[in-house]
């Protein structure tokens, strides 16, 4: 290997640590085999160079051992907005050791590097942060706690039809309406961290649904492919365990090859919900697919809308788990941390996990 920019040596240990902005066949090779997760959900992410081809702004640490790759951590350098001005933000998007060497403080020293990376490049105000499950113990020792911290726990909201409905009334979006729907998602996600409608809703990705011409309901939709290894809770195990058995189910819902929507950028107005698991049903007949995911901080009243409002289907019930955010500041007064802690976190379609 050693190919990238050498940011640290330990020559007696034959150890490197490089910096690239590309991804290598090794590394690719490495995140494809990765088991994702910990005790409750692990998957492997199928197609993982399309996920890769997403970021805005690859930083590819490796760790090299004897010249071959020990392990890698990807993190994805974009600006972001807080408080309606510009953040520069490093999002920890994968962290990957070779299965062989795993438990012997690879992970970590790549971490320690990876942490002087950010306090050295980072501009001000900034942010570095990393999805985490919620029953992981976790330090984020990426940013080695660069300054005042803040958490936020995802609850994993479950939309599923086994039989999808589309609907005449759902439609792209045009060119010419994307700054009306971003007003309007400015709006409704007003008191919420790190909403970047700016930079995040691709109009060729948003899908919408029209009564009497107007918009109602909008929603950006991204596919993922996993193959599920475990599922969290007790009913997930069941279900890991029925689904062999149940043909026509798992034709529907193969958790080896598992395809779900990301959901996004949600329009959901108070009194809406009703029409906008229309419109999540109607991209999922679109697609094929049968399952879409969710990921809104509990604290946020969308979030606490679409939870309650009780038509997201079967697997909404069965399956239970979260992901938590977290997040290191730097170039925040006391007064402004305060007013972080306060609201509610908007995950970002940008962000690539």
């Amino acid at each position: 290997m050693g190919s990238g920019e050498l940011l640290w040596r330990d020559a007696e240990a034959d150890l490197e640590i490089r910096l690239s902005h590309e991804f290598s066949p090794d590394v690719l090779n490495l995140l494809q085999r990765t088991v994702w997760g910990s005790r409750d959900l692990r998957y492997r992410i199928r197609g993982v160079e399309g996920k890769l081809a997403r970021m805005l702004g690859p930083h590819v640490l490796t760790l090299e051992r004897k010249g071959a790759l020990a392990a890698v951590c990807v993190l994805n350098r974009r600006e972001s907005r807080l408080f309606g001005a510009p953040v520069d933000t490093f999002h920890v998007a994968m962290m990957a050791t070779e299965p062989a060497l795993a438990g012997q403080g690879y992970a970590g020293r790549l971490a320690e590097r990876a942490a002087e990376l950010c306090r050295a490049r980072m501009g001000t105000p900034g942010a570095t942060y990393a999805y985490i499950e919620s029953t992981t113990e976790f330090s984020l020792r990426i940013s080695d706690h660069l300054g005042p911290s803040y958490a936020a726990r995802l609850p994993l909201t479950l939309f599923s039809r086994l039989w999808p409905r589309d609907d005449r009334r759902v439609d792209g979006m045009d060119e010419g309406e994307a700054e009306e729907v971003r007003a309007r998602l400015a709006a409704l996600y007003a008191d919420h961290l790190f909403a970047d409608f700016e930079l995040s809703l691709v109009p060729a990705e948003y899908q919408v649904l029209r009564d009497g011409g107007l918009i109602v309901a909008g929603v950006q939709a991204e596919l993922l492919n996993w193959s599920i290894e475990s599922l969290p809770g007790v009913t997930g195990r069941l279900i890991m365990r029925l689904l062999p058995r149940l043909p026509l189910i798992r034709r529907m819902l193969d958790p080896r090859d598992l395809r779900l929507l990301r959901f996004g950028n949600l329009l959901v107005e108070p009194g809406v919900e009703a029409d906008l698991e229309r419109l999540m049903a109607a991209v999922l007949a679109r697609r094929g697919v049968r399952l879409g995911l969710i990921l809104l901080d509990e604290r946020s009243p969308v979030c606490r809308r679409i939870r309650t409002h009780g038509r997201l289907g079967l697997l909404s019930a069965v399956v239970d788990g979260a992901a938590m955010v977290v997040v290191d500041f730097v170039g925040f007064d006391e007064a402004e941390m305060a007013r972080i802690h306060a609201q509610p976190l908007l995950m970002s379609p940008l962000d690539v996990f």
